[in-house]
């Protein structure tokens, strides 16, 4: 069974790991595409870049609200 100091380490993991993702590809460095059966290739890095900030303030919120 999961404690919630156990609760608070994962989102806390996953809050980093999400910072990292906004890092590599807010800086142009990382590039990242969708690529289809077809051979078509479809940039999605601002989908991604949306979806890690997203994710940075969902766990942020979280750990708040496990820590109060």
């Amino acid at each position: 069974m999961k404690t919630q100091d156990d609760l608070i380490k994962w989102a806390n993991e996953q809050r980093e790991e999400a910072l990292r993702q906004v890092d590599l590809f807010s800086n142009g460095g990382v590039k990242a595409q969708l690529v289809m059966p077809d051979g078509n290739t479809e940039d999605i890095t601002a989908g991604v870049l949306s979806h890690q900030r997203a994710n940075v303030e969902a766990f942020t919120d979280l750990v708040s609200a496990l820590e109060k």
